[in-house]
């Protein structure tokens, strides 16, 4: 490869690492380079390559009876697949490393075992199963006083138990979370806590509280420097401002979360902002400002194919009838 390309020069590299580590049979060596080859490969869209690299280091932990080495490409190869949608697949690696892992009494590793197929369960949308899993991981998280562990899980358990129906408990869930991270002093963590919260008071119609709440997560996404955790923060505030019947304040929260997403280069994710503050513009009268912006979310939509363009050139057009209607 090219030197304009030095992703793909670094996997040549690390074939050729493990090329040699194998002919001077360094089974340790190698074992790690497949585990950086799999992770690169993965991150370049090569999740097939990635399996086989991760397939071959487990066959080689078997071989040279390295437990740890074992879990941890299971772990990886779970992962892969979990990223794809192959729940089931996902779930039975997830268990053959909790295998591994109860007969080295590796606690912590099963914790976080139980957590990653909490984490498939909830994928596969099987909330109870999710659920119980989350539950225990936090017991095993308890007895071993792993606070940070604690505050990510009753997160996890809030956010099912939201999916459940169960927004009392959702709410404690997440209330336990905020406590651990506000003695851990863990900024970002409280940061995502306070967004869940607010999340559950949009969904009880409890607009004021939503605010409030968002607007401390947006303070604590900036003050780490979050800026994707800002964006979605300053949307979710639009939407609750525009529901409190402050336009003014929605649309300038939606502005800041586009400006932030364009210093991002996130397209996707620069239709949503674009699409609210469009509608806002209608909603004032403002017509041919919103046709600015729905001509700016369309153009998106093309070049990503994104599946709301259908949608977006309705909106389109429903906007110009009306900029048409005012002309008459």
């Amino acid at each position: 490869m090219t030197s304009e390309n030095p992703p793909w020069e670094l996997v040549q590299s690390l074939e050729a690492q493990a090329r040699a580590q194998e002919g001077e049979e360094d089974r340790v060596g190698l074992l790690e380079t497949l585990a950086d080859l799999a992770t690169l490969l993965r991150e370049l869209g090569e999740e097939g390559r990635a399996r086989d690299a991760l397939g071959r280091a487990y066959d080689l932990a078997l071989t040279t009876e390295d437990q740890p080495g074992a879990v941890q490409a299971l772990g990886q190869l779970a992962f892969l697949y979990y990223l794809q949608g192959g729940w089931d697949r996902a779930l039975d690696l997830y268990h053959r490393a909790l295998t591994f892992q109860k007969e080295a009494g590796d606690q912590i590793g099963i914790a976080m075992t139980l957590g990653n197929i909490a984490e498939v369960f909830h994928g596969k949308r099987d909330f109870p199963k999710a659920l119980e899993s989350y539950e225990a991981s936090l017991a095993l998280k308890m007895e071993l006083e792993d606070k940070p562990g604690l505050a990510v899980t009753w997160n996890n358990i809030g956010t099912v138990k939201v999916r459940m129906g169960d927004l009392p408990g959702a709410m404690e869930a997440f209330g336990r979370s905020l406590e651990l991270q506000e003695r851990l002093g863990d900024d970002g963590g409280r940061a995502v806590t306070l967004a869940n919260i607010g999340g559950l008071y949009q969904r009880q119609g409890s607009w004021q509280d939503a605010r409030e709440v968002l607007e401390r997560s947006l303070a604590l996404y900036e003050m780490v420097g979050d800026t994707l955790g800002a964006a979605t923060a300053l949307n979710n505030l639009g939407f609750v401002r525009r529901r409190l019947g402050d336009l003014d304040g929605a649309y300038q929260s939606y502005a800041r979360a586009k400006d932030l997403v364009e210093t991002m280069g996130d397209l996707l994710r620069l239709t949503i902002p674009a699409h609210n503050m469009a509608l806002i513009r209608e909603e004032r009268g403002e017509y041919r400002e919103a046709l600015r912006l729905m001509e700016e979310v369309i153009d998106i939509d093309k070049r990503i194919g994104h599946p709301d363009l259908r949608q977006d050139l309705e909106t389109f057009g429903r906007i110009r009838a009306k900029l048409d209607r005012e002309r008459d």
